[in-house]
């Protein structure tokens, strides 16, 4: 693929004809902290603007190279009052960006990129751990103002009048640019629940909807990509095609799970949504009083052995225990149960006192003899009219990291991997949280656990193509870990080989023959085939060959990525090259 430092990287006038095609919506891309370093375009007043909020979503996703999750940081805010600063790049940026507002802009980015041999990526947030949004010397199809006004379907209606659906309740008709705040907004003005993220910012059509999608509401009502009706795409060729289980139908399956940036631009989705309910959130904390980790870890794990008969009960949600290096830690988690909904108040508050029996019963005295030793356990009930009150009642998001990417690693959990399962647990939350200080430790390390499976993600469904492991999960649980800040690349590098070749192995040691949620994910493992795919793998690399032979879509440990490779040398980002 061609890069800016080659000598068939397409010239200015090649570039602005593309700019003529699009509308004048082709951007050229500047770092977002530019105005920090020497240059014409220095200006310490607009840097200190930059500094205030530049780990703010809104301030990153505003932007064609703004990015949650960059790969590497190469142009950071500094103090714009010191002579001298460092050299300010795009790093994994793209070069430029097609800012799209409708398919036609989308078709005309990926034309351009295939004619001048240039590598192509699909962003719209950018909230992307994996990073599959950013390519170093890439052309951007920026997909965050291909937003038509949305549609609300009391029942849902084919936009193809030959097609017939199974589905008669209610939809949204989402546009590409969307996020999950503005469609659980306008869900709830017309009284109902879409499934989607936990952080509202995600982009809601993206890879997230296309690579699966758990959040709150998964265990009630299956998985996001479980309710896709239908989907707009503007293909490899430039064709606009409808993706539906009536028409392209193995496209439509593909889509539905398969991962984003892989098969095609979509543009627009059609969802399911659910009347509203009420919600009954349980919240535990257990603090521990000692650096020790023992104690905590040995309550964390008693909890987790009983997540199976919570999930079986109705409840789900999200829990974490982090620990930042000298400093106390704690587990803590908020899981929800959605009740019935048009119920008396007699029958309501007979299934309230029914789940807080099961809460208590299971777990809360369970947790009783910890409470007064090294650790202290508190436990409280609250109750919400609607699930819009629950959702808003907590905090869904992280702020965007000034530091390189993260270092993900992940594993589906099923129930026998839960349950009496104890040591190999513990073993895992040792792999996870070290005793040794030595240099390749992260100086935190967030372990998320995300009873967001059981229920309604146990059936499968028909035109999916997400990981068959996900038909069996319960848990499904990520660690985070953060590389001391003054570690330079390499390490960088030593964090994520220990991730990999320690920590992860200890959770496939744990949840044996499972898998992983491909949008989280460590993007090293070097099972990724399987453990991101399944047996699903070969069948959506016959998928990807029919609608793009040409590989024009690509993205690291996608499907039918295996002929490229990015050269990175010193750094974590570079050009990508066909293998020899």
């Amino acid at each position: 693929m061609q890069t800016p430092t080659d000598d068939c990287w397409p010239s200015i006038q090649k570039w602005n004809g593309l700019n003529r095609t699009v509308d004048g919506h082709l951007i050229a891309n500047q770092p977002l902290a530019k105005p920090c370093y020497d240059g014409l375009e220095k200006s310490p007043a607009q840097c200190q603007q930059i500094s205030k909020i530049y780990q703010e979503s809104a301030f990153r996703e505003a932007s064609p190279i703004g990015f949650a999750y960059p790969v590497v940081d190469t142009c950071a805010p500094v103090n714009g009052s010191i002579p001298g600063s460092p050299v300010c790049d795009l790093g994994s940026a793209s070069v430029y960006s097609v800012n799209a507002t409708k398919p036609a802009d989308v078709a005309a980015g990926i034309e351009f990129a295939k004619e001048n041999n240039l590598r192509l990526v699909v962003k719209n947030t950018g909230h992307d751990v994996r990073g599959r949004s950013q390519g170093y010397g890439s052309l951007s199809i920026w997909v965050k103002h291909i937003k038509p006004k949305l549609q609300f379907q009391d029942h849902y209606t084919p936009s193809n009048s030959s097609c017939h659906s199974n589905w008669n309740g209610s939809a949204i008709v989402v546009g590409g640019g969307y996020i999950w705040k503005e469609v659980y907004d306008f869900a709830a003005k017309h009284g109902h629940i879409a499934v989607g993220g936990s952080s509202e910012t995600v982009g809601a059509v993206g890879g997230y909807l296309q690579g699966g999608g758990h959040g709150p509401v998964s265990h009630d009502f299956g998985l996001a990509t479980d309710q896709v009706l239908e989907l707009k795409v503007v293909l490899a060729s430039g064709a606009v095609v409808t993706a539906s289980a009536c028409e392209n139908v193995d496209l439509f399956t593909a889509l539905r799970g398969g991962g984003g940036g892989t098969f095609g631009v979509v543009t627009s989705a059609t969802i399911k949504v659910h009347p509203t309910r009420p919600v009954l959130k349980h919240s535990l904390t257990i603090a521990s009083s000692s650096l020790d980790l023992s104690a905590l870890t040995n309550a964390s794990v008693t909890v987790l052995s009983k997540y199976p008969i919570l999930s079986d009960s109705g409840f789900s949600g999200n829990a974490q225990l982090n620990r930042i290096l000298g400093t106390k830690s704690a587990y803590s988690h908020n899981l929800a149960k959605l009740l019935s909904v048009n119920s008396s108040s007699s029958s309501l508050s007979t299934e309230i006192e029914d789940a807080k029996r099961v809460i208590n019963t299971e777990l809360v005295e369970l947790l009783e003899p910890f409470n007064g030793t090294k650790l202290t356990v508190i436990s409280t009930f609250e109750k919400y009219d609607t699930f819009k009150d629950y959702f808003e009642s907590g905090t869904h998001e992280s702020p965007a990291l000034n530091n390189p990417s993260p270092v993900m690693i992940s594993r589906f959990f099923h129930k026998s991997a839960l349950i009496n399962n104890h040591n190999n647990l513990t073993t895992m939350f040792q792999a996870i949280f070290p005793e040794s200080t030595s240099k390749v430790q992260a100086i935190a390390s967030l372990f998320e656990f995300c009873l967001i499976g059981g229920g309604e993600v146990l059936k499968p469904q028909p035109n999916t193509a997400v990981h068959p492991s996900w038909r069996k999960t319960y848990m499904f649980a990520e660690n985070f870990d953060v590389p001391p800040s003054d570690s330079g690349m390499k390490g960088v590098r030593q964090v994520r080989e220990y991730a990999t070749t320690k920590k992860l192995s200890s959770m496939k040691a744990a949840a044996p023959g499972t898998g992983t949620y491909l949008n989280e994910a460590d993007p090293y493992d070097p099972d990724w085939k399987e453990d991101f795919y399944g047996s699903r793998y070969n069948w959506l690399h016959s998928v990807k060959q029919k609608y793009d032979p040409d590989g024009v879509f690509w993205c690291y440990s996608c499907v039918g990525s295996e002929g490229w490779e990015e050269i990175t040398g010193p750094t974590l980002y570079g050009p990508l090259c066909e293998k020899k």
